[in-house]
């Protein structure tokens, strides 16, 4: 393999970026950005392919879930991580020595209890990534709570309201992006109180990792091209932690249930189904209903999730594929077809039971609120004095934001207003709450919830949700570079 990139084949992406929404289609289209990967290091053969047994075991495999019920640690500790399959461990910084950390995985309504230590040399949070939790669990370091110095510890108990698919990482606003590209994150999965009937239930973890020659993550934090530009972008890109291909084999006729999440810092990843009845039944968490994804087609922002049923062909010694699209495609995960037909084989369509989120949303009484996004680097340009002034939401940074960008009581129907004057595509996670994306005269939204929402470069978008849970929420940059640069508010529920 080359040292130097440039003897390599690049695969090199230049998507059209997102399309506009449109009911029951999610992300679809291509990417925003312009996006580099090695192909030679992508390659199958360069990522030693392995073949699982017929019906795999969930993902992460069994030994990394934690055991459900009692008190769980997270410890965060350094740790090294075989992210490539030759030379060099990588150095990273996990929560119990495994990236992603291990599986969380609970009952809707039972409680969930936690014992949270810090062995890493900066302070720390866990922030539960899309779950709607009491404000003192939002983990939001200096808004919500104190960040954990070094060495310390505590302990975190709460009951999930939502079942679905969430995650867990260190959200102190200063830190968080260098954080979670050290592989400080995991995935939560709350269980529906009768979970549907499939073959498979497989957590899937994407991310890309900056690594320098030896596979150590890139040194450099804050750079003026993380943070005010597209944000910092790997060149190898894993599925939970390994080098792509993964291959598994299940019954033909069988149903998996995929959950995806995007925990890449700043790269969108749009995946292309092959072989596959795909049908999307939740988005970042809440049930949604049924729909096949686009051109076979889903994009996640980074922290979206999505839950989807993909059925196999009923014959054996068939293929599946799910592709990442860059430039011919990467493979991410392969899924044959062995031996016995599935019992589900004929079994009917699945749809999760609804959620406690309100099924209307009074638009005509709702509190209506602008949210600016200004700032960035464009190329060429020198960088600005202070990194931490970087990006603004209504002409404040939120190093200045010393007043909410609103104030609610609870239960209040809001409509935000989303407008990017930015070069930039930009991603928005909203903290303790979960909304509806609007149609463009207010005559209604889209079938699905989302807490992470893309805005495009010099567009706007318009979400609407009922306020809930006193305290103090942020509105954030989901490409964390940008977090640490200024990007964020937040709002008060009093």
């Amino acid at each position: 393999m080359p040292a130097d990139p440039s003897e390599s084949t690049r695969a090199i992406v230049s998507p059209s970026s997102f399309t506009e929404f449109t009911r029951r289609r999610f992300l679809q289209g291509g990417l925003a950005a312009t996006i580099l990967v090695r192909a030679a290091d992508a390659s199958a053969e360069d990522a030693g392919e392995t073949s699982r047994p017929a019906s795999p075991p969930t993902t992460p495999s069994p030994e990394r879930v934690a055991p459900a019920g009692n008190m769980q640690r997270l410890r965060a500790a350094e740790a090294s991580w075989q992210l490539k399959p030759s030379g060099d461990a990588t150095k990273l910084w996990c929560f119990e020595e495994t990236s992603p950390g291990p599986l969380v995985r609970v009952k809707k309504g039972q409680e969930l209890a936690i014992k949270l230590e810090n062995g890493i040399s900066q302070p720390i949070t866990l922030h539960w990534h899309g779950l709607r939790v009491p404000n003192r669990f939002d983990g939001v370091g200096g808004l919500t709570e104190e960040p954990l110095a070094p060495g310390a510890s505590r302990e975190i108990r709460f009951t999930p309201r939502d079942a679905g698919t969430y995650w867990y990482r260190s959200m102190v606003p200063a830190t968080a992006a260098e954080q979670t590209e050290r592989g400080l994150y995991g995935v939560l999965v709350v269980d529906e109180e009768e979970p549907p009937a499939v073959d498979a239930d497989l957590a899937i973890v994407l991310d890309d990792w900056a690594l320098s020659d030896d596979n150590q993550i890139r040194p450099g934090f804050g750079s003026v091209e993380d943070v005010g530009s597209v944000g910092r972008l790997g060149n190898w890109l894993t599925v939970n932690s390994q080098a792509a291909p993964e291959t598994f084999a299940i019954a033909p006729g069988g149903r998996i249930r995929l959950r995806l999440l995007n925990a890449a810092n700043a790269r969108p990843i749009s995946l292309r189904f092959e072989k596959f009845t795909v049908e999307v039944i939740a988005l970042d968490g809440q049930p949604a209903e049924p729909f096949p994804p686009a051109r076979d087609t889903l994009a996640l922002l980074p922290g979206n999730r999505a839950d989807l049923i993909l059925r196999v062909a009923p014959e054996v010694g068939i293929a599946g594929s799910i592709v990442a699209v860059l430039g011919p495609g990467l493979p991410l995960l392969t899924i044959k077809t062995e031996g016995a037909p599935s019992p589900n084989a004929k079994a009917g369509d699945i749809k999760l039971s609804g959620s406690n989120l309100p099924e209307v949303i009074d638009l005509a009484s709702a509190l209506r609120i602008d949210l600016v996004l200004e700032g960035g680097v464009a190329a060429g340009l020198s960088p600005p004095s202070d990194m931490s002034r970087i990006w603004r939401v209504n002409g404040i940074a939120f190093t200045d934001a010393r007043k909410p960008l609103f104030s609610s009581g609870q239960g209040k129907p809001v409509v935000l207003s989303l407008i990017n004057k930015t070069e930039f595509l930009q991603a928005l996670h909203l903290h303790g709450h979960t909304a509806r994306l609007l149609h463009a005269l207010d005559d209604g939204w889209e079938p699905y919830w989302q807490d992470t929402i893309a805005v495009l470069a010099g567009r706007t978008v318009r979400v609407a949700f009922v306020t809930e849970g006193s305290g103090r929420w942020m509105i954030s940059s989901a490409i964390l570079d940008r977090l640490g640069g200024g990007l964020a508010t937040w709002f008060e529920v009093t």
